[in-house]
């Protein structure tokens, strides 16, 4: 009796390993299918930008935006953008150590653009304004520091000047 006993466990256990086997946990495909459906990979997530073809000192303004002005130093941006969307948008273009939010700015100064000159600092800062939301990008590199060992004189002709500020050569500025 004690054997027969023992051997009907035996079958009973070696039926269940090979039944276990043959299925899959239902636990792991929902969980991955419940994963991949809470990712899509190519949608933007509700008040998400995306970059758009234009770029402004190597940061690419984000689509639904316009570049109004661009000079030497800085650049002027603007859009029907939320401001906090835009915010999230140039924290992940620039590097930067820190973020001032205000309630009427967002400044990241001194960061850099990713994209952008490695040698370059520039100051963003997200506005608010009305419907719209602007963006300003201004250079604030530092400039180098004079060249050792020359007079007042010798810089400004250096930089193409005379000491009271005119060009040494005005052709040149045609």
């Amino acid at each position: 009796m004690r054997d027969r006993a023992r051997l009907l466990l035996g079958l009973c256990s070696l039926l269940g390993s090979t039944a276990a086997c043959k299925r899959t946990p239902p636990a792991v495909t929902t969980a991955v299918a419940s994963a991949s459906a809470a990712l899509p990979l190519d949608h933007l997530a509700p008040d998400e930008l995306a970059p758009g073809k234009v770029e402004v000192y190597g940061f690419p303004v984000p689509r639904g935006m316009e570049v109004d002005s661009r000079i030497a130093d800085r650049a002027y941006v603007s859009g029907r953008v939320s401001p906090e969307a835009l915010a999230n948008y140039v924290r992940e273009q620039v590097i930067v150590s820190h973020v001032e939010i205000g309630a009427a700015r967002t400044v990241f100064p001194m960061a850099r653009i990713k994209a952008g000159p490695k040698d370059r600092l520039f100051t963003l800062e997200v506005l608010p304004d009305g419907p719209r939301t602007r963006l300003v990008i201004k250079d604030t590199t530092p400039p180098p520091p004079p060249l050792p060992g020359l007079t007042d004189a010798e810089r400004w002709r250096a930089a193409g000047l005379t000491p009271d500020g005119r060009p040494l050569d005005p052709k040149k500025l045609e």
